[in-house]
């Protein structure tokens, strides 16, 4: 049945409220990728949209598939990702990072950047779009992630990114201004606090070891002598993570540690540097 969007705005919600403590928004991004319209311009739009196409997205719904991985994109930081099962989504929580890491090398010419754990490449590709003379290298170990870092560089056209298919927790190479990272930081004890829509991602990106903290020791451990004296690690944190996170940069002689904090309040990002000297 074909249905105008506002009615069908009203039919997706309608069918979500069982399934989404946000059926309303949900509703209008679900209506918007299907007519072709900004969620802000439906109200005015004249576009029509069937209910067979949206009854299967409320299905996946049901089945907990993110939306993200149904529209196959989402945007970050001003450009659109491609996204799917098998690589985590990127959340605005992370933009903070991206925005951090391109006030750590404001002021250096033709910076050297390493992602660590970059998964759908969001936050490397992110720098590297605003700062052009950037060299950065985006470094994922999973087949299924690595496979969207490459999609994405080249969808977005971030020439200078180079995807490196290896393991965090081998041998670090190459000599960085910076290192990005969003590891896995949920401890294994919190899986069940978790929404069945967050557990569809990939859980070697969600789930950080039994404190959760097990990629920030030994990423700090391992890549502090990749950076160039000066350097900074700049990492993601979860909720009350900050000062733990940042007690591990201070052992491995990381000195100016600083915090950044997220507009709802939280500490969420935790930055130190490295001296050589």
């Amino acid at each position: 049945m074909v249905i105008s969007v506002s009615e069908a705005v009203r039919y997706t919600a309608a069918a979500l409220k069982s399934i989404s403590d946000e059926a309303d928004r949900e509703a209008r991004l679900i209506v918007a990728h299907l007519s072709g319209c900004e969620p802000n311009r439906l109200i005015i739009s004249s576009a029509a949209v069937d209910t067979e196409d949206i009854d299967p997205i409320v299905e996946k719904r049901r089945q907990g598939v993110p939306l993200q991985y149904i529209f196959g994109r989402w945007w970050f930081y001003d450009n659109e990702f491609l996204v799917g099962e098998g690589v985590l989504i990127p959340r605005q929580d992370t933009e903070l990072l991206v925005e951090t890491g391109l006030e750590l090398i404001k002021g250096l010419k033709f910076p050297r950047v390493i992602d660590l754990c970059s998964g759908s490449g969001c936050i490397g590709i992110s720098i590297a779009c605003e700062r052009p003379d950037a060299r950065v290298v985006a470094l994922e170990k999973y087949d299924a992630a690595f496979g969207y870092l490459q999609k994405n560089i080249e969808h977005i056209g971030a020439e200078n990114v180079k995807a490196v298919k290896a393991d965090v927790l081998e041998k670090p190479f190459g000599e960085y201004d910076l290192i990005v990272c969003n590891p896995p930081y949920i401890p294994n004890g919190d899986k069940g606090e978790l929404s069945p829509e967050v557990l569809n991602e990939p859980h070697t990106a969600l789930f950080g070891g039994e404190d959760g903290l097990f990629f920030y020791r030994e990423i700090t451990r391992l890549w502090k002598s990749a950076l160039k004296n000066g350097g900074r690690l700049a990492f993601e944190v979860g909720i009350k993570e900050a000062d733990l996170v940042a007690r591990i940069l201070e052992s491995e002689g990381f000195t100016q540690i600083s915090f950044k904090t997220d507009l709802i309040g939280i500490q969420r990002v935790v930055f130190g540097t490295v001296n050589s000297l």
